[in-house]
């Protein structure tokens, strides 16, 4: 078939959104022509894929846009990506209905952006439309605000202000309703969308998947004991929801219980201030490292040495670190909620439960506590959850499943 994927975020060469946009383009490849939408921030990469011959030929792409503001300002350059996505929006159907008349194609796939707030309006083309794997439906309940900065809690009261319009906007609707099929990338987004389907195809797949090559690259390769201190590590944009102070005050009482431990903190964010000084605060500046993040082989090595893989999170899609972290041999703790939550459920690992603040802490400290008394077993534990995982995460089941919804959509 001929799929017109509309991907937002999409290149070679970066990870996150980005890489998942690519990789998905890729996937579809495999068994379909390909004609690419996508933003113009993407250009680089594309052109730099186009030189060293790392775009299939049954690939082509055009960009949309003509700039795209990005601050070094995390915070600003978060709103601006949804700014820029909005003007992407505004330009993709009629981009998208030229095309199509050029080309005639079978059916359209938005693989990015992979929030539910942000409806296409791509389901108005004269042909099945595609959404996801989408997700966005996780939650901080109001007594854990409390750990956020004052910025953090203005973020996630305008989120839920922004969620109660979306719901009820006609663009979600529309787009709700008249898509053929709709991939939803965790339960919670599933049991969100569900009830706005009437019965319509809705299908949980998850945003990403774990090919063989990521699979070697991240592979531990020696079952030799950690030594030294017990390693935990969290990284990612240290944003609020990732739950990072409540892991310094459950490593608080695990410093109390004089387990020896060094815990590293990579990828900087808006939180990285206040964490600091809540660190320091818990007497902890000994015990912790704010690293800026990590890189290619730097990153893998660092998951490689680490024994626990620690952030409670509190909302996430898929969250990525956490798979390469069951790669590398990291045994997960995490709080039992959102994605990270149902992923540890199924694969395994310990997922602490949320019903109050110091239960949380409580939890989170004994579970960092029992597995310094485990440590020699843990690479053991993990490897057997790592099985769990690719079965769920293998890139074949993923291009089984969109294919089926392709079929089921061309039917419609």
């Amino acid at each position: 078939m001929k799929v017109l994927v509309s991907a937002y975020a999409c290149d070679p060469y970066r990870g996150s959104e980005p890489g998942v946009g690519w990789t998905a383009v890729c996937r579809i490849a495999r068994r379909h022509e390909v004609f690419v939408l996508t933003d113009v921030h993407n250009r680089a990469g594309w052109d730099r894929a186009s030189a060293e011959g790392a775009i299939p030929p049954n690939i082509q792409v055009r960009f949309l846009r003509d700039r795209s503001a990005c601050s070094e300002n995390r915070f600003i350059a978060h709103i601006q990506s949804w700014l820029n996505y909005a003007s992407f929006n505004r330009q993709v159907l009629q981009a998208a209905k030229a095309w199509h008349k050029d080309v005639g194609f079978d059916l359209c796939h938005q693989v990015t952006i992979a929030g539910w707030r942000m409806p296409s309006p791509l389901w108005q083309l004269p042909i099945p439309f595609i959404w996801g794997p989408i997700g966005g439906a996780g939650y901080i309940p109001g007594a854990f605000r409390g750990m956020l900065s004052p910025s953090a809690r203005l973020f996630e009261f305008a989120r839920d202000v922004n969620s109660w319009i979306a719901l009820r906007s006609k663009a979600f609707k529309d787009c709700i309703t008249q898509t053929a099929v709709v991939f939803a990338a965790n339960e919670e987004t599933e049991e969100l969308l569900r009830p706005h389907r009437h019965g319509a195809p809705l299908v949980r797949l998850p945003i990403a998947s774990l090919p063989s090559d990521k699979v070697e690259r991240f592979a531990r390769k020696t079952d030799e004991p950690r030594s030294g201190p017990l390693r935990l590590f969290a990284g990612g944009n240290m944003e609020g929801r990732k739950g990072v102070s409540i892991a310094l005050k459950a490593l608080a009482k695990v410093a109390a219980a004089n387990i020896d431990f060094r815990y590293t903190v990579a990828g900087g964010g808006p939180e990285v201030p206040s964490l600091r000084k809540l660190c320091s605060e818990l007497g902890l500046d000994d015990k912790v490292d704010f690293h800026p993040g990590y890189s290619g082989d730097d990153y893998v090595r660092a998951l490689q040495e680490s024994d626990l893989y620690f952030l409670p999170s509190f909302r996430e899609s898929t969250p990525v670190t956490l798979l390469e972290a069951y790669l590398a041999d990291c045994y997960p703790v995490v709080a039992d909620t959102s994605a990270q939550g149902e992923i540890v459920r199924l694969a395994g690992g310990t997922a602490v439960p949320v019903d109050s603040m110091e239960g949380l802490i409580d939890g989170l400290a004994a579970a960092v506590i029992h597995c310094a008394a485990i440590r020699a077993e843990l690479p053991v534990q993990t490897k057997e959850s790592r099985v769990k995982l690719l079965e769920y995460f293998d890139s074949g089941r993923y291009e089984l499943i969109v294919e089926e919804a392709y079929l089921l959509a061309a039917e419609k």
